[in-house]
């Protein structure tokens, strides 16, 4: 993989390229996640990498360096592959007010837009590829996201 990380695409990812993406975009790239989660920075960039079978990432370590760099597309990927979707506690106030509803309601218009936005996108030369279909995959899980963020401030109304 070398020094230089490759560019994400937008599109949704595995498990194991969300969390490549998230070591090597962060401050320090995997020397600071390797020593933050207790491993060698070689070990981790070998398993890391794609192109070494034998060194694989496990589930502990992906959980650490999601922890380490509290990248969302570690928990969209793994999210993505079990039909589910996620949100940050700490995103919906303890005790919302109107104007949250009304940024709330704008989020959500604005991820069901982009997602739109992405078909209509892909749909320009009359086909979807993968590519496209990833980003396309990765705008609805934002949407759905966005919505159930909306659920969890509607449901903080509540009495």
């Amino acid at each position: 993989m070398g020094s230089r990380a490759r560019e994400h695409d937008g599109g949704t990812l595995s498990l194991s390229q969300a969390c490549y993406h998230a070591v090597y975009e962060f401050e320090g790239k995997a020397a600071a996640v390797a020593e933050a989660i207790g491993i060698n920075p070689r070990t981790l960039a070998n398993k890391l990498n794609a192109n070494v079978t034998t060194h694989l990432l496990n589930a502990d370590e992906a959980a650490a360096i999601g922890q380490v760099t509290r990248d969302p597309r570690i928990l969209s990927a793994l999210c993505h592959e079990m039909g589910a979707t996620w949100h940050w506690l700490d995103e919906v106030r303890e005790a919302p007010g109107d104007i949250d509803v009304l940024g709330h309601g704008a989020s959500v218009m604005d991820a069901a837009n982009q997602s739109i936005q992405e078909l209509v996108k892909a749909l320009e030369d009359g086909r979807v590829d993968s590519q496209e279909a990833r980003r396309i995959k990765a705008a609805v899980h934002d949407a759905q996201r966005q919505l159930r963020m909306l659920n969890t401030l509607a449901e903080r109304f509540m009495g």
